[in-house]
């Protein structure tokens, strides 16, 4: 028999006035890989927001380090050749027949532009030869792009491309607005979804681990235009088989090809 005295105290410790503890929330994030390469980012499985950019951050970094000579030879022999008897040139749409290598690149007026510029921390490598953002362009197209932001022309119009014959795309250089102030480039719009993804890797993959004299002074401007790009014009076969080729030569593969969801489940990218 328990006396009264004690009866209180055990009612008492039974019913103290501390809430019972609140079970933490359960993790309701169910991001799934890409089926084809679940192994390459398990690590960002069910990883949200932030969480998940820095998984994906980890998982490209570490490539193959090709110099820019030899990845100059591979973009020339099978990256942008495919199966292909030809290179067709990013910003053009020309056809370059023969293309295999830089010399007959030369011959044919075709070069490498990044499309993360060198001036804005592509000078050296990895970031140099970084087969991800490196496109076969032909050379006058190129020197026309510099290093200006890709944009839409909506002012005065500078420089316009001469499309292949039977085509109708063009690329053009000129001012976003008026016919003073911002110039930018605005590639065709069949290739816009490509250079999207091609800058949202180089992002990716380097704003945490910055190259000597990296900047976002172009990402800045671009970033909300390329997500836009990247939703409007998909991903398509033969992005995907230039991934894998790329993979093949440095060892690491661009995200926002593999899972074209991304841009929606990705925070804000942060520009600081």
């Amino acid at each position: 028999m328990i006396a009264a005295g004690a009866a209180l105290l055990l009612h008492t410790a039974c019913s103290s006035s501390d809430a019972p503890t609140t079970p933490p929330p359960v993790n309701t994030c169910t991001t799934t890989p890409p089926a084809a390469q679940a192994a390459y980012y398990d690590a960002a499985r069910n990883k949200c927001d932030a969480a998940l950019l820095a998984a994906l951050q980890q998982a490209v970094r570490g490539q193959r380090l090709l110099g820019y000579t030899a990845a100059r030879d591979s973009l020339y022999a099978f990256v942008d050749r495919g199966t292909r008897p030809w290179i067709i040139d990013l910003y053009t749409g020309r056809e370059a027949v023969g293309v295999t290598t830089r010399a007959t690149a030369f011959n044919a007026r075709i070069n490498t532009e990044h499309t993360w510029p060198r001036s804005r921390g592509a000078e050296v490598d990895p970031a140099l030869s970084d087969l991800h953002h490196l496109f076969s362009s032909d050379s006058a197209a190129n020197e026309r792009r510099q290093n200006y932001p890709f944009g839409l022309v909506r002012g005065t119009v500078l420089w316009t491309s001469t499309p292949p014959a039977g085509q109708s795309e063009v690329s053009r250089l000129g001012y976003a607005t008026g016919n003073s102030g911002q110039l930018v480039f605005e590639p065709r719009p069949s290739v816009r979804g490509d250079i999207a993804r091609g800058l949202l890797y180089f992002y990716l993959r380097y704003h945490t681990d910055r190259p000597s004299g990296y900047s976002v002074l172009n990402f800045a401007q671009e970033r909300d235009l390329l997500l836009a790009w990247a939703r409007e014009d998909p991903v398509d076969a033969w992005e995907r088989a230039r991934n894998d080729a790329v993979f093949r030569a440095q060892g690491n593969r661009n995200p926002f090809i593999d899972w074209p969801e991304l841009p929606d489940l990705l925070p804000a990218l942060p520009l600081n």
